[in-house]
C-alpha cells in the first residue's frame, strides 16, 4: 500500500484576484507548532535550479530518521547528475521537442534513485576543484550545446561513444561519481547503500488537484517539467488538506510543489499568508495554471502545521 506523504500543490490562488488588496498580509506574531517532524538542516541550492532534489533529498532523509533513527545527508547533484543523463537521452529520442532544462520534479528522484542508487553527501558533493558553492550555469550551457549538435548530426540514439561524451560533461562540472563507498566501516554501491541502509521502496503517491481532470483517477499532466510523462492522483482540495494534515499529525513530511513568486511569500519573515478574502479555488487554479499567471517554480519540504497568536492556521 503506497503512502500518501507527497502532495504536488500545482498552483496557488490567483495574485491578479488580490491585487485590490495592496497591502501584504500581516506579519504573523508568535507562531505555535501543533504538529511537527524532524527533519535535517536546510541545505543550499545556491545557484542551481535543482530544488526539486533538495525537497525531495530532505523528505527521504526525514522518512529514515522517522523509520531507523539514522540522520543522513543525502547528495542531491548525484540525483541531479543522472536525472540530466536521462533527460538528454529523453530529449534527443524525442528529436528535441521535449523540456531540457536542469529543473524537475519530485518522480525524476525517485527514477534515478531506483535505477542508479544514492550516496551520501560526503561521497559527492558535486562542487569540484575551488568551487564555493552551487553554479551550473556552465554546466547548463555545456550540456545544451551537446545535445544540440547531435541534434543537427540527426543523433537520436547515443552510441556508446557519445554516452561517454555526454558524461564527460557532468564530471567535469560536478565530479566523477564514485563506484563504491564506506559508509560505517561497511562498503557498498550507490545501488546497495540505497537497497540496503535507506532501504529505499517508492511508496509515495504524486497527488494534484484540477477540477477539470476525472477525481480519484491517474492523469498525465501536461507540464514542461513532467519530460518522462508521468501520471498524478487527481483528488479535491479537501482532501488534499486533509491528506497533508493527517501526514504531519503521523510524524511524516510532505513535498510541495507550486508558486513561491507570490507576494504571499515573504522571505525575511520565513513564512507565506493568505489574506481573509472570499476565493473560488477550483476555478482560478484552473485559469492560472493554463495561462502561467502562477508558476510551478520551487519544491519545499514541509515539516510543521502551526497557528498564530489569533489561532489562525
Amino acid at each position: 500500500m503506497k503512502r500518501l506523504v507527497f502532495a504536488l500543490l500545482c498552483i496557488a490562488p490567483n495574485h491578479l484576484l488580490l491585487a485590490q488588496n495592496e497591502n501584504r498580509p500581516a506579519t504573523p506574531g508568535k507562531v505555535i507548532l501543533t504538529d511537527s517532524i524532524p527533519s535535517t538542516s536546510v541545505k543550499d541550492q545556491s545557484q542551481s535550479p535543482t530544488c526539486w532534489v533538495f525537497g525531495t533529498n530532505s523528505l527521504i532523509e526525514s522518512d529514515v530518521l522517522k523509520k531507523y533513527n539514522l540522520r543522513l545527508n543525502l547528495s542531491e547533484m548525484y540525483i541531479a547528475r543522472y536525472a540530466y543523463i536521462d533527460k538528454a537521452k529523453q530529449f534527443l529520442t524525442n528529436k528535441g521537442k521535449t523540456y531540457f532544462e536542469s529543473g524537475g520534479q519530485f518522480h525524476d528522484v525517485i527514477r534515478v534513485i531506483s535505477k542508479y542508487g544514492i550516496v551520501p553527501e560526503e561521497e559527492y558533493d558535486g562542487i569540484p576543484g575551488k568551487q564555493m558553492n552551487h553554479n551550473h550555469s556552465s554546466l547548463d550551457t555545456a550540456m545544451k550545446l551537446f545535445t544540440s549538435a547531435l541534434l543537427i548530426e540527426r543523433i537520436t540514439e547515443l552510441d556508446a561513444a557519445n554516452l561517454q561524451q555526454m558524461n564527460d560533461t557532468p564530471d567535469k562540472y560536478l565530479g566523477i561519481v564514485p563506484v563504491n563507498i564506506l559508509f560505517q566501516e561497511k562498503l557498498y554501491t550507490p545501488v546497495s547503500f540505497a537497497k540496503e541502509v535507506i532501504r529505499f521502496d517508492n511508496d509515495f503517491a504524486e497527488l494534484v488537484s484540477f477540477a477539470d481532470q476525472p477525481l480519484y483517477k491517474k492523469f498525465i499532466l501536461a507540464d514542461k517539467y513532467n519530460w518522462a510523462n508521468d501520471s498524478f492522483y487527481n483528488i479535491t482540495l479537501d482532501d488534499m488538506h486533509m491528506l497533508v494534515d493527517t501526514a504531519l499529525h503521523n510524524g511524516w513530511s510532505d513535498g510541495w510543489e507550486g508558486d513561491v513568486t507570490e507576494k504571499e511569500f515573504q522571505y525575511a519573515g520565513g513564512y507565506a499568508s493568505f489574506a481573509d478574502e472570499a476565493h473560488f479555488y477550483n476555478e482560478e487554479r484552473i485559469i492560472n495554471y493554463k495561462n502561467e499567471t502562477t508558476e510551478r517554480d520551487h519544491m519545499l519540504q514541509i515539516t510543521a502545521v502551526g497557528k498564530d497568536e489569533s489561532n489562525k492556521k
